[in-house]
């Protein structure tokens, strides 16, 4: 099979990822001004009550599946027999996860008041199963994926604006933020056809997948924990108000970590399959390659979201939500322990076999998330929630540096490091007085961000730092 080209395949999750951050952009604030933080706060808890369920349909399948089919993708055969296996072990689990959540859903008496946003909101259980987006992964067929995400983006931001007008319309809101995330995988199933044939005849082997998927549902289970644990835990210890704060601070944050970790995550397919054919020194230069570019990327992203808290938060959020201005400066600092994060689940540990250590390092993380968050949101609240996170989220990748070292002191290049630390030092100073000037909100966001992207440019450019030639020949070819 011809070979995509990883440019491509990250321009396209870059476009994903971007249109993640638009169509936010364009939604939260109406959302936000439409439901307050009390609408927002339910919708969220319910969400992250969801992510549980979720957790246990998917199993832990999609990094394992992407891992394994992509070093059989070139092998139809192959490929559709290990894709039957894997629907199986899916179709499983969610039945498991389902008969839990009428459990839960019957005995737990917090859950009374939200009967109906936890029906809407369990449908999510089975669309992630039935999505296999890991197939799509393992064959880069991100243009595809992207393409389908945004046509469903713009489908849901119509409905949004046609049918929330009331604080009452937060049950529409989580109908839409369901079709949104998840309504276009009934459609992979379609589109499938043209990678497998399911109804293929073969002799299943389902106890060979075990291990490793459970290895990596175990690190499935942490992880979605360690990322709802916050919400969850403030939302049973304070309540809606202090959720829907909370989650005017992270949203920002987390569109962006997004934007730069989907890029990185791209990746993952073609270093497990360099790393299948023996490419060792192929394999090293495109990692070393990723890791520079993710640190130019994250460092400025960091410093720039720091300076435009406040505005961001009266500009999407309105001024019912500045109590969460300190939390989100706060949580500006996970851009960057989470970009590490990914990159190294994606580039060294998974693609090298170490799942175990992702499990361990997980564990550890949730253990300390839920000791931290009892005790800091009891005493400071949406702010002691953001502590706790910020803490874990640095600690993960610094557990995980143990299994990866050997493979990053080979890659790692300090100079280059310390140049994107740089330049981004110099644009927090200058964008910092700069923001100060401005009145009016929207002008400020607009011409901070701009002056700042062309100074932190320039600079790079005048280090001569490699991450910026990158991106100005991918821009020059772009354009060609």
């Amino acid at each position: 099979m011809q070979q995509k080209s990883l440019k491509l395949n990250a321009v396209f999750n870059f476009i994903k990822s971007f249109m993640n951050i638009v169509f936010p952009i364009i939604s939260f604030p109406y959302a936000s001004r439409i439901l307050l933080p009390e609408g927002i706060g339910k919708v969220n808890f319910a969400n992250s009550i969801i992510e549980y369920f979720t957790m246990i349909a998917v199993l832990g399948v999609n990094t394992y599946a992407a891992r394994e089919a992509a070093k059989i993708r070139d092998d139809k055969e192959k490929l559709s027999k290990f894709t039957k296996e894997i629907l199986l072990f899916n179709f499983i689990s969610t039945a498991v996860a389902y008969i839990l959540f009428i459990i839960c859903f019957i005995f737990i008496e917090r859950f009374s008041e939200y009967r109906t946003l936890l029906i809407i909101c369990s449908t999510k259980i089975l669309f992630f199963t039935l999505g296999t987006n890991w197939l799509f992964t393992a064959k880069e067929e991100f243009g595809y994926i992207t393409l389908r995400h945004t046509i469903f983006q713009g489908l849901s931001l119509c409905l949004l604006f046609s049918l929330v007008h009331k604080s009452e319309d937060y049950l529409i809101y989580a109908g839409i933020g369901i079709f949104s995330n998840v309504g276009a995988n009934i459609f992979n199933f379609i589109y499938a056809r043209k990678f497998v044939n399911l109804h293929q005849k073969s002799t299943l082997e389902l106890k060979k997948h075990a291990k490793p998927i459970f290895t990596f549902f175990g690190v499935s289970c942490a992880s979605k924990i360690n990322s709802v644990l916050d919400t969850t835990m403030l939302g049973f210890l304070t309540g809606n108000t202090s959720v829907g704060f909370y989650s005017a601070a992270i949203k920002i944050n987390q569109m962006v970590i997004e934007l730069i970790t989907s890029t990185v995550s791209s990746f993952m397919p073609r270093t497990s399959y360099l790393l299948e054919q023996n490419k060792s020194y192929e394999y090293q230069q495109l990692v070393s390659k990723v890791l520079k570019i993710t640190c130019f990327f994250s460092f400025p992203a960091a410093a720039g979201l720091f300076v435009l808290s406040r505005p961001l938060i009266l500009l999407f959020s309105g001024k019912n939500y500045l109590p969460a201005t300190s939390t989100m400066q706060l949580l500006t600092l996970m851009i960057l322990s989470q970009t590490i994060n990914s990159f190294l689940n994606n580039l060294i540990i998974t693609p090298q076999r170490k799942e175990k250590f992702l499990l361990y390092a997980q564990i550890i993380a949730l253990i300390l998330n839920l000791t931290l968050n009892y005790f800091f949101i009891s005493k400071w609240g949406v702010f002691g929630a953001g502590l706790a996170t910020l803490i874990v989220e640095t600690t993960l990748p610094i557990v995980k540096l143990i299994p990866s070292w050997k493979h990053i002191k080979d890659i790692t290049n300090l100079l280059s490091l310390l140049k994107s630390l740089t330049g981004t030092i110099v644009m927090f100073f200058v964008i910092s007085k700069i923001s100060v000037l401005f009145k009016n909100n929207f002008l400020c966001i607009i011409t901070t961000t701009v002056i700042g992207i062309v100074l932190y440019a320039v600079i790079e450019t005048l280090l001569r730092n490699e991450p910026a030639f990158i991106v100005l020949n991918l821009l020059k070819n772009k354009r060609k």
